[in-house]
């Protein structure tokens, strides 16, 4: 095939494509499918400069080939646009305009970066290809039944198109079928642009035939609706002449009447003729204006207003009460009010009838009710027939313990409210017989279980065709209460009435009754007669005067003042002469009471005659005693005095075994100080004289100038040695010696400082070294590190220098060896325990109680004092302000185990008050050591 061809066919192509875009312009010029027309046209014109480029790239330049891609690009989106705008599918542009670019950049990027043309048009055909087949596939969905042919027909040829896109490429390469490509695509596109302009006007004719049927069916419809409109407004006027309320239209702006149905001349008086064309205050049909300008409001504000009463005014004069409805329409754009109107006059009076009778009888029941709940008794009310309670008034709920809204509608059965159901029956049984019962005793149950005597009262009743029974109930249990009482009373008054005449009889002491008013003796007991040698007959009915009792006028003076002031007289003193004239004391007692509302005083008479004679010798005996008393406390002053005395001879003699036992104790530490430092100074004396004879011998060498070097080093050698063994025995006496005062010092005196336990047990320890080193027996400590006390070391230094000794002169009797332990730790934050024991001969029961008191000892004559133990005693719970316990058994040893506080107690005493707390007794030491000294 010529090569010339090819050229020829792509100007055929771009004619063919030029010829239908502007076909298509003219056809959206028409207005023919606007929309869908104009994307097709500009498709077409796409491929025009599409197939323009193609030409130019292969006569000039084969850059045109980009922008031939590019306009290819733009054909089949405005084709794929124009057929879903054609189908009435919605178009995402911003979707579109996305894809377009991708597409444009990828074309750029290959054409930049020299890719084969195949690669680079490859991918764009292929989705223009695809693009175009899936817009083939709307028209052969497309549901037509005229054009089904057609639509399918254009759906094929561009299904083809895109056929033909997808193998363009290839064919592009081979110049002998290019052309051929070129004449098929230009028949495809005339082709389809043919078929584009005849869908556009066959859409074009089925949207003018279906807007004509529109019109047809518009037509029909308001044809319709006159008709309806006509027999609507004959059936109005016939309904709103017939609707039985007054009905009326009238203009909004004037308020002037247009029209009012026939009951209008019924409830106003005036005829049609003479309302319309008036308003309502032309006619004066208002009784009150104000309350028309109210509806006006309303109308204007909510459009319509419901059931507004007003009072109209007859065209006879009288005034009416009328209930007006209106609502507001436009007709033509100019508004009117329709009203509907009632005449209510005769309903309002029925309603004021009924008012009337209503409060009436909400008068009378409440009147009714009143009474029903202010009746004192209980009232109930319950229907016969059922039993049912209908009523109950508010003392119901105190006799039965059920709240009114607890027993409305249930019966007294269901409440268990008879005690004796038989009763119920027979209350019953009488309300049928006799219409009414009277006085009925019947037993109430309460909600709480107890019972309740109750008198009932009912009748029967009917009401509504209903027959009800209404029953009055009081509580009498009081009444019953107090009846029982009564007669309880009655029986103790009896009772208690012959108990005190027993008691009056039978009283050890004369007791008598005497009428006040009369001052006659009424009664007097069995042994008035017999204290006083009288008979009854003598005595009753004789006047106190008569009978000698409180004769004296000052005695009865007083007698009557106290009675009448105070009711009573306790223990009056009289004199009374007896029946042999003997005159005998008495204790007169008296009370005022009343017996038989007649005042009346009961007196009683104790015959103290004896008494008195007793007390007038016990007074004699009380004034020797006295003497007696008196010589005898000379007697014990004076033996007092002598005891004094004794007991000041006996404290200086116990302060001065005190004195003479520390200077034993301290005479024995410093003779074992002084053989501990006999060895150390001996040595140190011997070291010093071989040091001075060999400086001696040093010193005449250098003299006479015999000094070699070899004496030089021998003499200096020597030196050396002899000075670090002076040092060291110096230095074991200097350590001694410190010991030695610091013990001394704590023993001799109770200074209080702040010490180390441990440090100051190692150095009396030190010290007592002497006491046991060169013997069979041995200390073996254990003591805690780092027990801080704020206390005294002296006192308890001695202590352990007390068990110490104690040990060696008893425990060890009889024994070639021994063995003492002292042993400390810590009890808590404020105690610390410090145990010394012995293995020694142990103590028997005896010794140990009283190993601890005074002048006490194993070893007397034999140079023991017994103050050892008392002192330590004394020292622990004294100074120390502590505790000491003391186990022992024979042959198995001793321990003492002391228990004392980190800080010890504050001693407010002096010396000479130490001291004698050093001798005093066990269970008084304490306190005379922490008591501060009151005679300062």
């Amino acid at each position: 095939m010529p090569t010339v061809y090819l050229p020829a066919a792509i100007i055929s192509s771009l004619v063919t494509s030029f010829l239908t875009m502007l076909v298509l312009l003219y056809v959206q010029h028409l207005h023919v499918h606007a929309r869908a027309t104009r994307c097709w046209a500009l498709a077409y014109a796409g491929l025009a400069l599409q197939q323009t480029c193609r030409f130019l790239a292969d006569t000039q330049a084969p850059i045109f080939n980009l922008f031939a891609d590019i306009f290819l690009l733009a054909y089949v989106c405005y084709l794929w646009a124009g057929i879903r705008i054609f189908h009435g599918v919605t178009v995402y542009v911003m979707p579109v305009m996305l894809g377009f670019a991708i597409a444009v950049l990828w074309l750029l990027m290959t054409f930049l970066t020299a890719v084969k043309p195949l690669w680079r048009m490859l991918p764009i055909y292929l989705v223009s290809g695809l693009i175009l087949m899936m817009a083939a596939l709307s028209f052969w969905r497309a549901r037509s039944q005229k054009h089904t042919f057609g639509f399918h027909l254009l759906g094929t040829l561009i299904f083809l198109k895109g056929l033909h896109l997808l193998d363009f490429p290839f064919f592009r390469e081979q110049p002998e079928y290019a052309a051929l490509g070129y004449e098929v695509s230009a028949f495809l596109d005339l082709a389809i642009g043919m078929l584009f302009l005849v869908a556009a006007l066959l859409r074009q004719q089925d949207d003018v035939e279906r807007v004509n049927d529109d019109l047809k069916l518009e037509m029909e419809e308001r044809k319709n609706i006159e008709r309806l409109s006509r027999e609507r407004e004959a059936l109005f006027e016939k309904v709103f002449q017939m609707v039985p309320d007054v009905l009326a239209i009238c203009r909004e702006k004037d308020g002037r009447y247009l029209e009012v149905n026939r009951h209008w001349e019924t409830i106003t008086g005036y005829a049609r003729e003479e309302t319309l064309g008036r308003y309502s205050l032309e006619l004066n049909l208002w009784m009150d204006v104000s309350l028309r300008e109210k509806m006006l409001e309303i109308l204007r504000r909510d459009g319509e207003v419901s059931n507004f009463e007003g009072v109209y005014r007859h065209k006879l004069g009288h005034p009416y009460n009328v209930l007006i409805s209106g609502t507001r329409f436009d007709v033509s754009g100019e508004p009117y009010i329709a009203y509907a109107m009632q005449d209510i006059s005769a309903l309002r009076k029925v309603e004021r009838l009924q008012e009337q009778a209503e409060r009436e009888l909400q008068e009378r029941e409440k009147l009714l009710s009143t009474v029903f709940q202010l009746v004192p008794d209980t009232l109930t009310i319950s229907k016969i027939a059922t039993g049912e309670y209908v009523d109950v008034n508010r003392n119901w709920e105190p006799i039965s313990g059920y709240t009114r809204e607890e027993v409305l509608g249930r019966t007294s059965n269901d409440i268990q409210l008879w005690e004796k159901p038989e009763q119920r029956d027979e209350l019953i049984k009488r309300i049928r017989r006799d219409g009414e019962v009277h006085n009925m005793q019947i037993a109430f149950r309460h909600k709480q279980g107890h019972i309740t005597q109750c008198r009932v009262s009912g009748s029967q009743f009917e009401a509504g065709n209903e027959s009800y029974l209404l029953l009055s109930s009081r509580n009498i249990d009081q009444e019953l209460n107090a009846e029982a009482a009564r007669v309880q009373v009655e029986s103790l008054l009896r009772e208690n009435e012959q108990k005190y005449s027993t008691l009056f009889q039978l009283s050890p002491i004369p007791l008598g009754l005497v009428d006040v008013q009369t001052d006659c003796i009424v009664e007097v007991n069995d042994i008035w007669l017999k204290e006083f040698g009288y008979q009854r007959e003598g005595i009753v009915g004789k006047t106190t005067m008569e009978m000698g009792l409180v004769a004296q006028a000052e005695e009865r003076k007083k007698f009557n003042d106290d009675l009448g002031r105070d009711k009573k007289v306790d223990q009056l003193e009289v004199r009374i002469k007896v029946c042999d004239d003997q005159e005998m004391i008495f204790l007169l007692s008296a009370r005022l009471i009343r017996m038989h509302g007649k005042p009346m005083c009961i007196f009683s008479l104790l015959n103290v005659t004896r008494q008195v004679q007793i007390e007038q010798e016990i007074r004699e005996m009380t004034a020797q005693l006295e003497e007696r008393v008196r010589l005898r406390t000379l007697n014990l002053q004076q033996a007092n005095a002598e005891l004094a005395a004794a007991m000041e001879s006996l404290r200086h003699t116990q302060d001065e075994l005190v004195r003479s036992e520390k200077m034993a104790a301290l005479g024995s530490l410093v003779a074992g100080v002084a053989h501990e430092l006999n060895t150390p100074i001996g040595n140190s004396v011997t070291v010093a004289s071989t040091l001075q004879d060999k400086t001696r011998e040093m010193l005449r060498d250098i003299k006479e100038g015999k000094l070699k070097r070899s004496a030089l080093e021998n003499y200096l050698e020597n030196a050396e040695t002899g000075t670090a063994l002076l040092m060291r025995t110096l230095g074991m006496a200097r350590e001694l010696i410190r010991s030695f005062k610091q013990v001394a010092v704590d023993q001799s005196s109770s200074y209080r400082r702040q010490f180390d336990l441990q440090t100051a047990l190692e150095e009396l320890i030190v010290t007592l070294a002497p006491m046991y080193k060169k013997t069979a027996y041995t200390l073996v400590t254990d003591l805690a590190p780092g027990i801080i006390m704020d206390s005294y070391p002296g006192p308890l230094g001695q202590i352990i220098t007390n068990f110490m000794t104690n040990a060696l002169t008893h425990a060890f009797e009889h024994r070639d060896s021994g063995e003492m332990h002292l042993h400390t730790h810590l009890l808590d934050d404020t105690q610390v325990q410090i145990v010394f024991s012995d293995n020694g001969t142990g103590m028997s029961e005896q010794v140990q109680k009283r190993v601890f008191d005074p002048f006490f000892t194993t070893k007397l004559g034999q140079g023991g004092s017994g103050l050892g133990m008392n002192i330590v005693y004394n020292l622990v719970t004294g100074v120390l302000g502590g505790s000491i316990q003391l186990d022992s058994k024979p042959g198995e040893g001793t321990s003492f185990t002391l228990v004392v506080p980190l800080v010890a107690p504050q001693l407010r005493v002096d010396n000479s008050k130490k001291n004698r707390a050093a001798l005093a007794m066990p269970g008084t030491a304490s306190t005379e050591a922490t008591l501060p000294d009151t005679k300062k």
